[in-house]
């Protein structure tokens, strides 16, 4: 996953920074959901391991959030679902780095 991290360093330093630096600005997330729509089409468009992890991982994503805003006091109590967007993420990321061995490095 840390090659992807550096990939979408690489490809949308950009939207990183400015995401970055919208949370780093504001109390609440929500005050930063253009720039966290402008990150997620960048990643999707250039950063394929991303883009992957996002569809095969979303179930778990979405369970894991939807925990978190149910329990906003409690988040200990979405530990289990953490853990299994964890394990999801680890298989796409054994997916990726496996494809990553076959093909040629990326110019």
């Amino acid at each position: 996953m840390e090659a992807s991290l550096d990939q979408v360093a690489r490809h949308c330093g950009f939207e990183l920074a400015a995401f970055q630096d919208c949370l780093d600005k504001t109390n609440h997330p929500k005050n930063c959901e253009r720039a966290r729509i402008a990150l997620n089409v960048c990643t999707d468009a250039k950063v394929p391991s991303v883009r992957l992890l996002r569809l095969r991982c979303d179930a778990q994503n979405r369970a894991f959030a939807e925990c978190l805003q149910a329990n906003p006091n409690a988040p200990h109590l979405c530990e289990d679902k953490l853990g299994d967007f964890y394990h999801c993420a680890r298989q796409v990321a054994a997916e990726v780095a496996a494809l990553e061995k076959m093909a040629p490095a990326d110019p």
